[in-house]
Formats: C-alpha cells, structure tokens, sequence
C-alpha cells in the first residue's frame, strides 16, 4: 500500500454471502473505510446468511490438488491435480454433497440429499473451507427435520481433507451419514489419452477393477473387508494415483463407496464417497472421520506409503524387536485336548513335547485345547481343565520350557461365548452382541474334524461385546492368571466383531462398540500382563490393521500379504499340518510368512514318525532363514522385482525377492515346486553393487556365484540367493 490514498480503489475478496457472484469487488476506499467501521463496531461475523440469487464456485487450493465446491449446493464439481494436469468435473445434474439416512421410530427410513438444500453459511479463510446447513433440512418426500450439518475442507501437506459434523434435534436416528461425492471417475487419466481409470481396495484378492461405464456399485467395508483404511483410483498413461483415506482415530465401521449415478438426461458418471453408520440418536451429535484426498506418482504402493506414515504417526507399529512373537519365524503348535475330550497331551507331558521342537531349531510353543472343556469348547472359561492336570503342574512345564530356552504361549479367544452354558445364561448373555432384530449375530462352533462336529453338532456360540468393561474384566483376569505363572503370551483367535452393535446396553455407539471394545481390552490385557512378564506379546487372527499397533503377527485371513507390503513390520502366519508337505514349507517361506507346525492337524509333536523326515527339512530351511531373517523376514517384499534373468523361468518355480530395511540388501528365493530338478538363468540383482551372491541350499554348504549364473533348484526344495556375496 502507498500513501497515496485520495482516489485509491482496492480489489478485496467478495463477503461470504451466498447468491452474490463470487470474486473481487472494486471499492474507492472511503467507502472501504466505512465498511471497515462498521465491521469493528458491529462485530459481524465472517459467515453472512445466504441471500437469493445466483452463485459461484468456491475453490480450495492443497498444494497442487485444486478442489472446487459449488456455494450454492455445497456439491464437488471439480477437483485438479494440477502436476498431471487431470481434472475430475462430474455432470453438475449428477454432483452431490452429503446424503443422511434417517431411522425413524416406525422402522421406516428418510433420506435426505444435501444437493438439495442451500447452505445456509460458509467461511472461508487460508487453507480452509466450512459450509454450514443450519437446518431443518427436507427429506427427498419434503418433509422437514430439525438436523444442522456442517462440513469443512481444508488444504495442508499437499493434501485436501474433509470432515462432516452434524447434530440431531429430531426424534429420529441418524443410521447413514454419506460425506460429499467425489465424481469424475470415469475421466481419471492423463489428458488426451483414452480412459484408463482402476480402482484399486486393499480386500483379500485385491485387483484392478476399471472404471468405466456400466459400472454398478462397489462398497467395501472397514473395518471387514478391507484390510486397510485405504483406496486408490490409478491412472497408468498419467502414472498417477488419488489416494482416498479415512484415516479415523477412533476404531469404527464405514463403508468405501463407489458407485455408478445417472440423470434423466442420460449423463452417467462413476463416483466415490466414505459413508458412516453412526446411529446418532436423538440429541446426539456425530463428527466424522477425517477423510483425505490427495494426489501421488505411482500406483497403489504410493498411496500405501502415505497411509503407512499416516497410520504411524497415529498409532504406532510395533517393530519386530518389541514383539518376540513377530521374531520367530517358526512355532510348534498343539490341541492338548479336543473338544469332544481326546487327550493328546496332558501338562506332565510339556516337556517331553517342547523339547521335540527344540530339537528341531524351533524357539517358541504354543498349547491350545488347555482350559476347560479343551480346544474351541467352554469360553470364556480360561480355567484348566483338571483331566490335563493342575496350575502347578502348568506352571512346572512352562518352567521347563524356559530353562530349554522356548517362549510359550497360550491359544485363547475374547469374543466367543458358549450359548449352553450356565454362565452365559446367568450373565454373559447381558454382553453380546445383537443383530438389528434382537438376535444373535453369530450362532455356530467348529470342532476341529471330530465326528460330532462333522455331524452339525459343535459347541454353539456367539459373540460377545467387549465394550462392556464388565465382560474386559474377566477377560483381563484370566490372562493376568497366566502371566503369573510365567507365560510369555497368548494368541487370540477369532478377532471377527460384528459390523454394526444393536445391544441397547452397549457404553458406545452402534458403529464403534465391538471395534473399539477390541482395542479397549487389548490394552487392558497388555498392561496387566505385561506386569508379570515385561515382554508378554500377543497374536491376533484378523485382518484389521489396527491391531499391528500391538503386534506384528497375525494368523490366515488371506490378505496379509498385502498388507505386509505397506507395513513391513508385520507377517501373516500359515499353518503346515500334513506329513511330507515339503511344498508347504517352501512356499510359506518363500512367501515370507512364519510358519505355524502343527503335525496331524495339531494333535502330535515333531517326533511323529510320519513327520521326521519334513521335521529334518524345517530344521534346514529354519537355519538358513534365521541367517538372513534380516532380510527375508523382517525386511521388505519387492515380489517379482529387482531380478532379471536370461530366459524363461522353468515351469514350477516360483520366487520371490526381499530387501532389507536397513542395508538395502536384498535376497531372491526360488522354491521348485516340481519332481525333478530345475535350473534357472539368473542374471542377477537390477542396479547390483557386486557381481556376486552367496547361494544357501538345505543341507549343503553355502557358495559364491559370479553373476550372471546357472541355479539348480533341487526338486520340492528351496534356495535363497543373497546379492554382494551375503555378510561384509
């Protein structure tokens, strides 16, 4: 500004008054400095009521991701990664802001479109972007509902992030609440280039399902689903990737939503959006998960990384140092008791058993079927069953696995509850978990491949709610019990809550009680245990991410290997049951899973004659891995990258390539899945440091190989070839 006021005109930003055409306004500066005045004296808010008439976008600068958002209707209508130069503008007949589902008394259901209703307020200043529906907002049939919503937006870190808040003056639920849609799918490409949009979700078998027209609908629940709290819409011409997040504190059920919209003018387009349940009751309020928009070069490995740093800073991972589970890449595990009362082992025979899996390299044991009732049978009862022995004779055996140098830890459950018996009918019944009509959400058992079982007669459970910090405590008291006598962990099978809580009674809220019941008592369990033994550690069987904040073990949900490429710090465990399973063993390791032994189904040790020729192998295989666990364990997986070869891989071979954290070494494994030997022409590492490799085989002695080489891969059998010549 100079000091040459007299006939000075400014260019300010337009007030945020809805219908006045948006942009810049010329004023001569007296009357700019009456304005001024009566602004200080009159302390008028920065959010002016919306008056009639026509009215312009309102545009939010992330970076170089643009968002365009129209004032009037408070819809999407353009989003621009401006690196690519791809632009997202769906139909504007077709964009959308937010969408509530009302539940009301009679069961029926309201839905509400926020295309529909003006906003009544908007502010806006650096970075950020508010909308506010001050309500009552109407219903699709006109009817009006006492609900204020706002939404906000705000650019930081390169990224575009929205919330949603709303609170509830009707005497309905709020069962649905849909953040604004993103649209434009289809268009997700590079310019001038043909339409060649996927859609990438991290779910057990995730592929690239593309994005065109028709299309449908596609909803994928996390937690459930997914694995992770993210999806990704890839581009390859443009080589770039939206990443779209809700990256929630809180542990909560939401749905990834995308879906296929069209107008009576025949325009269609492909859009996507977050959708909460809350059931917000009356009086209540609901604030959304934060939900991210932001554009990476890559694919769905670049946006991985940004949900990884995310997830850390929010959460936490748990390194392999901090998790002896995590550490060891083999266990023995075995049914003492099945459920129909075989004995296998009882606690006298601990020793005896453990000492097989010593024998074999195997560091850490684990015992199942050892409370009442043996395997899958009596829970939540975590008393021993008295026909194995007693808490003395529990605790001599873990002793005795100590002084061998095992870890033992313990097969154990949270949520299963047995419907028959006394307990649950006196009080665990108070704890479980509802389905929307009342019942059960859950009414089954499993049996483990005994005849009764096989016949449809299992032992009948369902779950129960661990929000109910009645139910925690006895959970937390008798894993307390364990670690007293000197256990170092317990895995906990079944981690599967339901999606959505109806018990009336439940302390959270419908979307968030047996989510977050699950983080609640694994804090509670830790920090009682851990008490007794500093270094307690726990399993989990599950696919939700969350969990890896006390663990980096989980168990056969079918995903994990995806989820280990975000995370690396995590492993996903298989099981290897039948004798001679040579390919088991190879494909596990190969794939960088810890193995779970369990001979005959679970019910033998590593003794079992059957089982001592695959036992021998395991020992072999084990050694080698622990030597590059650095690597082939702890470290990243690259998959089919990083390695080149002279020609076609034979037929039956398979390999996988590992690098390492910290050195960036890395480790190619083959495994040769057929009846004879295999020979591979290996050119060697892409971008090497040396032309050497250290070549590990079972039962031979390591070598050098100079680079390029010809690798035999004996028959059923595994090598790990490790670039630079292994260890400096």
């Amino acid at each position: 500004m100079t000091n040459m006021l007299t006939g000075l005109r400014f260019r300010v930003p337009s007030c945020h008054r809805l219908g006045t055409p948006e942009g810049s306004q010329t004023l001569s500066f007296g009357v700019l400095s009456v304005m001024i005045a009566l602004l200080l004296c009159l302390g008028e808010s920065r959010a002016v009521a919306a008056t009639q008439g026509a009215a312009a976008g309102l545009t939010l600068q992330g970076g170089q991701a643009s968002l365009q958002v129209d004032s009037e209707t408070g819809v999407i209508t353009r989003l621009e990664d401006q690196a690519s130069g791809i632009v997202l503008e769906p139909p504007r007949a077709l964009a959308e802001s937010f969408r509530l589902i009302l539940l009301q008394p009679d069961k029926a259901r309201a839905t509400i479109m926020g295309k529909d209703q003006k906003p009544s307020r908007f502010e806006r200043d650096e970075g950020r972007l508010s909308l506010h529906w001050d309500g009552p907002l109407r219903d699709t049939a006109r009817v009006e509902h006492d609900i204020s919503v706002r939404m906000d937006a705000r650019a930081a870190d390169g990224a575009l992030q929205f919330t949603l808040h709303l609170e509830n003056r009707t005497t309905n639920k709020v069962q649905e609440a849909w953040y604004p849609m993103v649209g434009g799918l289809t268009k997700f490409c590079s310019p001038g280039q043909p339409p060649d949009a996927t859609l990438w979700v991290p779910t057990p078998s995730p592929s690239e399902r593309p994005l065109t027209l028709p299309f449908g609908v596609a909803a994928y629940a996390y937690p459930g689903q997914m694995s992770m709290s993210f999806a990704c819409l890839q581009s390859k011409t443009a080589g770039r990737t939206l990443y779209l997040s809700s990256q929630d504190g809180i542990a909560r059920y939401k749905r990834y939503s995308f879906q296929e919209l069209g107008g009576p003018d025949g325009a269609k387009d492909v859009f996507a959006c977050i959708q909460h349940s809350p059931f917000t009751p009356a009086g209540g309020t609901f604030e959304g998960s934060p939900v991210v928009l932001r554009f990476v070069p890559g694919d769905w490995r670049a946006g991985g990384q940004v949900y990884r740093q995310w997830f850390k800073n929010a959460f936490g991972l748990t390194e392999p140092s901090e998790c002896w589970i995590r550490r060891e890449s083999f266990f023995l595990m075995t049914m003492f008791m099945l459920p129909e009362g075989t004995i296998n082992f009882t606690f006298k025979d601990i020793p005896r058993w453990a000492k097989t899996a010593k024998d074999h390299g195997i560091n850490a044991v684990q015992i199942s079927g050892w409370q009442v009732g043996g395997h899958d049978n009596g829970y939540p009862d975590y008393s021993i069953d008295p026909r194995l022995g007693t808490w003395k004779e529990l605790q001599d055996g873990i002793r005795a696995c100590h002084r061998m140098g095992l870890k033992v830890y313990f097969f154990v459950n949270y949520e299963p509850v047995m419907l028959d018996s006394d307990w649950y009918k006196n009080e665990l019944h108070k704890y479980r978990e509802m389905a929307a009509d009342g019942g059960l959400t859950w009414n089954a058992g499993w049996g483990m491949g005994t005849l009764w079982a096989r016949m449809d007669h299992p032992k009948r459970m369902t779950w129960a709610d661990p929000a109910f910090p009645q139910f925690r405590k006895l959970i937390v008291d008798q894993f307390a019990r364990l670690a007293r006598i000197g256990a170092d962990g317990v895995h906990v099978d079944k981690v599967f809550p339901a999606a959505l809580e109806y018990n009336p009674d439940t302390p959270l809220s419908a979307d968030t009680s047996t989510w977050e019941g699950a983080i609640l008592l694994t804090r509670e369990v830790m920090a009682a245990c851990r008490k007794y033994r500093p270094d307690w550690a726990m399993s989990f069987e599950c696919n939700w991410d969350r969990l890896l904040q006390f663990t980096g073990s989980t168990w056969w949900v079918g995903n994990q290997p995806i989820t280990r490429r975000v995370f690396p710090e995590h492993v996903e465990t298989l099981g290897l049951y039948d004798a001679y399973d040579y390919l088991g063993v190879n494909n596990a390791v190969r794939n960088g899973h810890q193995v779970m032994v369990a001979p005959l189904s679970f019910c033998r040790s590593l003794d079992w004659a059957p089982f001592r020729g695959l036992a021998d192998y395991i020992k072999e295989v084990k050694r080698i891995r622990d030597s590059l666990q650095e690597t082939v364990f702890y470290g990243e997986v690259l998959g089919q990258t990083g390695v080149k070869f002279m020609e076609v891989l034979p037929s039956g071979i398979e390999y996988n390539v590992f690098r390492n954290r910290d050195t960036g070494r890395r480790v190619c494994v083959f495994s040769n899945s057929r009846l004879t030997p295999a020979k591979v022409a290996f050119t060697g590492f892409e971008q090497p440091s040396s032309a050497e490799a250290q070549l590990q085989t079972p039962f031979k002695n390591s070598r050098r190989l100079r680079l390029p080489a010809i690798i035999e891969v004996p028959a059923e059998r595994i090598v790990f070839v490790e670039e630079n010549g292994g260890a400096q």
